[in-house]
């Protein structure tokens, strides 16, 4: 027992002596930082770490090299867009093709109209530019591709065949000479047609949709500025425009900061619109059988038989 107590007397006093010692080097440490900032003739060692502060809260120390809003980023030239599932005949159970219009009035649909950048101009800037093929308006199939200024001399009034007499002053009799073309102008475009295939994969048991083609529809106006009609500008192959539109900012509808190409405004079906005709052995329009509100409710009959189809297809 007496053993036990000088053992534990001789742990305390090594103990004690540590701790002296211990705090013995700390204040010659102290000492020794404190006649450094003494002996320094007015410099201030503690300067620079005030100066690393003042930079930090004036943020002239900040990297510039890091976006400190990484949303904001810009739609750059190197997206590509996401490549479609590869689909076998033998595995579509059943299809049906819809043509729909999309109304740029409608709230929806405004970024359609957007006076920045409205989407009836990329089109167009694509069409001129050779990054897409177009086609008749009235070749909703993409047989025959044609140049972009035939499709516009066909809209414009200038086109082959155009002539109208006018009186020569030297002979003073009448010729006939060809029209100026007329100067279209792109804000009378306020619908789009869409053309799409919807389909049921039975080897994935969904019901699937993919966009084929686009539309502009352009109200024609006689020389006076009167509406006559809607005319179909040309058709454009969807997904050959995919390589555009994934790099063209859209506007966002959302208030979420995130920035939306084109690409996703229609993947993701952030529009509106209606069925205006779908596939059948006369190649009606619902125009053709139905008018006013019952062409509506044909429209909107049409819809829910397709979604109708995929929900029979289950047990509940």
């Amino acid at each position: 027992m007496f053993k036990k107590i000088q053992f534990f007397s001789a742990l305390l006093a090594l103990g004690f002596i540590q701790t002296a010692n211990a705090q013995d080097v700390v204040g010659e440490t102290n000492g020794t930082v404190e006649t450094e900032v003494v002996t320094t003739s007015g410099q201030n060692t503690e300067e620079p770490q005030t100066n690393v502060l003042q930079n930090l809260s004036n943020g002239s120390g900040v990297n510039t090299e890091v976006n400190p809003l990484p949303w904001k980023q810009e739609i750059t030239g190197m997206r590509t867009p996401l490549e479609y599932a590869t689909i076998r005949e033998a595995d579509v159970f059943w299809r049906k093709t819809v043509w729909r219009t999309l109304d740029m009035r409608e709230k929806m649909n405004l970024p359609f109209s957007n006076p920045q950048k409205p989407f009836v101009n990329i089109l167009v800037d694509a069409a001129q530019k050779g990054e897409a093929v177009i086609y008749a308006g009235n070749d909703d199939k993409f047989t025959a591709p044609i140049p972009f200024a035939d499709a516009i001399a066909v809209l414009g009034g200038g086109g082959a065949g155009d002539s109208l007499d006018v009186m020569d002053p030297v002979t003073e009799m009448m010729v006939r000479v060809a029209a100026p073309p007329k100067e279209i102008n792109f804000e009378d475009v306020k619908q789009f047609r869409i053309k799409e295939e919807w389909y049921f994969d039975k080897q994935t048991s969904t019901l699937n949709v993919r966009i084929m083609g686009i539309c502009p529809i352009i109200d024609n106006r006689d020389e006076y500025g009167n509406f006559r009609a809607t005319l179909p500008m040309f058709w454009i192959y969807f997904p050959e425009m995919r390589d555009v539109f994934v790099k063209t900012e859209a506007f966002n509808p959302f208030p979420d900061g995130i920035k939306l190409t084109w690409d996703d405004i229609f993947s993701m079906r952030l529009f509106s619109s209606y069925i205006y005709k779908e596939d059948n052995v006369r190649d009606y329009r619902i125009s053709n059988y139905a008018t006013g509100i019952d062409a509506l409710y044909e429209s909107e009959r049409i819809k829910e038989k397709i979604f109708n189809f995929e929900h029979d297809l289950w047990s509940y």
